[in-house]
C-alpha cells in the first residue's frame, strides 16, 4: 500500500533530528494512523501482527522517508501495535 502514511514537514529536517527522535516521532506517526484505521475498519482493531503490518502498508517509502533501519521501523509497528490493538482488546 503505497502512500500509507502522511508525513508533516519538509523532508530536510528529517536529516538534522537526532535518531531517537526520529524513533519517536514514528511511532507517534504511526500511532495516529492506526488509529484512525482502527477506527474505520473493524477488522483491523482484531488483526494479528502480521495482520496489522500489513494493513499499515509498510514499504521501503516510508523507511526512506524516515530514514530508519527497518528494524527499527518494525520496532515502532509493534510499539503501535500493542498500544492500538492490543491495549484494545483488554
Amino acid at each position: 500500500m503505497v502512500g500509507a502514511f502522511s508525513v508533516v514537514g519538509p523532508m530536510h529536517s528529517w536529516d538534522q533530528m537526532k535518531p531517537r527522535t526520529v524513533y519517536e516521532k514514528a511511532v507517534q506517526d504511526f500511532t495516529e494512523t492506526a488509529r484512525r484505521r482502527a477506527r474505520l475498519n473493524q477488522h483491523f482493531r482484531h488483526a494479528s501482527l502480521a495482520e496489522f503490518e500489513m494493513l499499515m502498508g509498510l514499504d521501503d517509502e516510508v523507511l526512506k522517508r524516515y530514514g530508519l533501519p527497518r528494524s527499527m521501523v518494525e520496532r515502532a509497528l509493534i510499539k503501535v501495535y500493542e498500544t492500538v490493538v492490543l491495549n484494545q482488546q483488554r
